[in-house]
């Protein structure tokens, strides 16, 4: 019989131990709310893991660290839609990457995505015995003692790096430049994004970085004395107590309602997710988050914007330097070239997909953009 819990009450530390000690052979399923993953056992050891964050995903990770270009990821995922054939066996067979290199990925990928759910403090889980995916997957016997020892330092580093980097508003700024040859490709990347003005979110989706791969290069340059923070352009508000936190859900959940009828989306959805954000747990602010999301879609899809409409710049890339446009808005207005439909950009953008739908919709709406239908296939 399968184990179910949450991580408040039974550390990720504990229940890896446990699968591990007892030799289980099944799939573990972790679910914060926001984010869902999946750890698969056999005879106790790690498998492998997949996640529904769109950073953790193959080709963004591929992307991240050097090893393909955006344009090798659009490329090969035209190729997957045609064949059906794995990611990684497409960039493989066509040249793009080594084999040596796919499997070495593919491990790192598995476990940095486990990694990032010891920062988890809270999260439901169950483990199903003697269920594992059917599809083909690349075994990799990781060993639990060694990725649960791992796992806990990278919480501390996590938390001395959070020091210095609060948010993901905050601009990294050059005092020193940097020697570049001791960096690898994914370090230089990142470091060659810092310009004094972009913030580490932008730097993160130019990049199709984690938040934390992002923050470690910059405080390994700041530890160096190379880079300082500057605080983020507009000061965010301090958390809530649990004293008053069941109040503020609440006037947050009649906020997001005030956004939905006027509409403002963005703002919207932002009110929903910190309601359940701070009561993760509460099944009404659950289903009002829901039920904000569907409608969302359901109106921007009204609107016209869908995953087969093909976006057209209206303006140009000059004019739009001058806008006033959000990080996601400018990094999505780069990838538009007049003939990949929605579908396409949103699979080589680290943005989740309704997140992704309402950049457009803002865009369209601000009149940067339209859409054309697809031409009818002969």
């Amino acid at each position: 019989m399968g184990i179910v819990g949450n991580l408040r009450t039974m550390q990720l530390e504990e229940l890896l131990q446990w699968l591990s000690q007892s030799k289980k052979t099944g799939t573990l399923e972790i679910n914060s709310g926001k984010v869902g993953k999946r750890v698969y056992f056999k005879d106790g050891r790690i498998l492998s893991s997949s996640s529904t964050k769109p950073e953790e995903y193959l080709g963004h990770f591929l992307v991240s660290h050097g090893l393909i270009t955006e344009l090798e990821l659009s490329k090969a995922i035209e190729l997957q839609e045609r064949t059906k054939t794995l990611l990684g066996k497409i960039l493989v067979t066509t040249g793009v990457l080594k084999e040596d290199d796919l499997h070495h990925m593919l491990r790192m990928k598995a476990e940095e995505s486990i990694y990032d759910i010891f920062s988890w403090t809270e999260a439901d889980f169950r483990f199903l015995d003697d269920i594992l995916p059917e599809s083909a997957m690349v075994p990799m016997a990781l060993d639990v003692t060694v990725i649960v020892m791992e796992g806990v330092r990278r919480v501390d580093e996590w938390r001395r790096i959070r020091d210095r980097i609060p948010s993901q508003d905050i601009i990294p700024v050059t005092l020193i430049t940097p020697d570049m040859t001791v960096l690898n490709p994914a370090e230089r990347r990142i470091m060659e994004l810092v310009d004094d003005q972009r913030t580490v979110e932008e730097i993160r989706l130019i990049t199709h970085s984690s938040e934390f791969h992002v923050c470690k290069v910059l405080f390994d340059q700041h530890r160096l004395g190379l880079v300082k923070f500057v605080q983020p352009r507009q000061p965010t508000a301090p958390p809530p107590s649990a004293a008053n936190s069941g109040a503020l859900s609440d006037l947050l959940l009649e906020t997001a309602r005030e956004h939905l009828a006027k509409p403002d989306y963005d703002l919207a959805l932002r009110h929903l997710r910190a309601a359940r954000c701070l009561e993760p747990d509460h099944p009404m602010i659950q289903e009002a988050l829901t039920q904000g999301e569907k409608k969302i879609r359901e109106e921007i899809e009204k609107a016209g914007i869908n995953l087969t409409v093909i976006p057209k710049l209206l303006v140009s890339m000059q004019d739009l330097t001058l806008a006033k446009i959000s990080p996601q808005e400018g990094f999505m207005l780069t990838r538009i070239n007049g003939t990949y439909d929605i579908q396409s950009i949103i699979k080589i953008t680290p943005i989740p997909q309704l997140d992704a739908l309402m950049v457009f919709w803002k865009l369209a709406k601000a009149g940067y953009i339209q859409m054309m239908q697809p031409a009818a296939k002969k």
